[in-house]
């Protein structure tokens, strides 16, 4: 049965326990950046080819990872408000419709992506032939991925919901632990493997994501949820409305964001392959800010969501500033080194000029554009927690068009260096936190959006 415990005690808003929630959730994302990190070494190894084929196949991967993350947003909204409000059978079933949900989104987009593969659609989306013979293959055994990760979604979403992040850390260091391992044997043949370079990277990553699902799923079916397990219940088709009501505006805000991001990678890659190679690079350091703000950020919705629930409203404003601060704090603490020490980190992935020149002045360029990550993440997610999701698609839509004219135009059009072009972040965060602050302005978030109460109806 859920923790009735659980359930009725209230939401604490301290700091303390803001970090309770966030720094389990982050360090699990630290963790899966580092399993990035250990994939472009590898791969980087191998040569440029290999770690530019598998990182534009990577990026379409993670577009739609980000489809299916959306539809996490609504099960971790659903299920906080049902906390808030001390409806533990309808936090089950919220858990029970969604994970459902999740798990047929997932079969689909696997089955998308491996068909337009198949049918050599993403060719379209590269100019040079050696880069599509190490993207194609790659995608092909990546896309499989998509199923256990909606199932791993899923749950954690759930475990977020109700505060319960700690198993985050744990399985993020069993999956993390298991790449790790893989990429060694399979990338490069440590320990008795055989070296399959890009294709190993992509198989070492299926085999960690499926027992991640596992370990998940039995972790939520014995600890975290055990109520939601139980029993053959009915399809509740309010609760399917209101999961799909909430999570289809996030997950085509997130695709939409993601896919964008991507198409910015195919600009870059007819500038040139060095520019492609920083690029990637310093995706991998904006990554680390992702690290903190995806934490925050969501706990910022389970935050919002629970207070709302539990008519808290006085307590949001103050929660949200501490969460705003504690964002700027954590990306300080792990991006300081793009402004303090550039150079050094460029060296690690460039022996000589002009490479290493430009990664650390486009490591410059990022480090701005995290200051307005930062507080978008938590305005944003203010916005969401509170059901505003189709609000945040509008806003998002417009960010994104303006992203894509500006990054085509210092690509394409107006040929620009690799750090100049990366200013059309800048772009895309400052009108993200323009529209936000709108609709902070203009919304009743504060009360939430009326129909989150209607999943507890039926």
């Amino acid at each position: 049965m859920t923790d009735s415990n659980a359930v009725h005690e209230p939401l604490g808003t301290d700091v303390r326990n803001l970090l309770r929630i966030a720094v389990p959730i982050s360090l699990g994302s630290l963790v899966q950046f580092l399993v990035v990190l250990t994939d472009n070494f590898f791969l980087s190894r191998a040569g440029e080819l290999q770690i530019n084929g598998a990182g534009n196949a990577g990026l379409i991967y993670l577009t739609f990872t980000m489809v299916i993350m959306g539809g996490g947003v609504g099960i971790q909204i659903l299920v906080s408000r049902f906390k808030g409000q001390q409806h533990p059978a309808q936090m089950a079933q919220a858990f029970r419709t969604g994970r459902l949900c999740m798990a047929a989104l997932g079969i689909g987009l696997a089955a998308i992506v491996l068909g337009v593969n198949a049918l050599g659609g993403w060719k379209l989306l590269l100019q040079n032939p050696d880069v599509q013979a190490v993207f194609e293959p790659f995608l092909g055994v990546r896309a499989w991925g998509l199923i256990p990760f909606s199932v791993l979604m899923a749950v954690e979403s759930d475990w977020i919901g109700q505060a319960k992040t700690r198993p985050i850390l744990i399985l993020a260091s069993l999956m993390a632990s298991t790449n790790m391992v893989l990429d060694a044997m399979w990338v490069e043949g440590w320990w008795g493997g055989t070296a399959m370079g890009a294709q190993g990277a992509a198989y070492a990553s299926l085999v960690a994501e499926t027992v991640g699902a596992l370990f998940a799923w039995q972790w939520a079916r014995r600890r975290t949820h055990p109520a939601s397990f139980m029993g053959l219940a009915p399809r509740n088709r309010s609760m399917e409305r209101q999961w799909w009501s909430l999570s289809a505006p996030v997950m085509g805000q997130f695709g939409m964001t993601i896919a964008t991001w991507a198409s910015f990678f195919f600009f870059v890659e007819r500038v040139g392959m060095m520019e492609l190679k920083v690029s990637h690079l310093t995706r991998n350091a904006f990554m680390l800010a992702f690290v903190i703000c995806s934490g925050l950020g969501q706990t910022t919705r389970t935050v919002v969501s629970t207070l709302i629930g539990e008519g808290r409203h006085l307590e949001l404003v103050p929660a949200i500033v501490k969460l705003a601060l504690l964002s700027y704090g954590g990306v300080w603490l792990l991006t300081h080194g793009y402004i303090a020490y550039p150079d050094w980190l460029a060296g690690h992935f460039f022996n000589a000029s002009p490479g290493r020149e430009a990664m650390a002045a486009t490591l410059g360029t990022a480090f701005v554009a995290l200051q307005f990550y930062a507080l978008s993440s938590i305005l944003v997610s203010v916005l969401q927690g509170a059901g505003f999701t189709n609000q945040v698609f509008v806003i998002e839509l417009v960010s994104v068009g303006l992203y894509v004219v500006v990054a085509y135009s210092l690509t394409l059009v107006w040929p620009q260096p690799i750090d100049v072009i990366w200013r059309a972040d800048w772009v895309y965060f400052l009108c993200m936190i323009g529209g936000a602050s709108v609709g902070l302005w203009s919304l009743p978030w504060r009360q939430g959006h009326p129909s989150l109460n209607e999943g507890s109806t039926e």
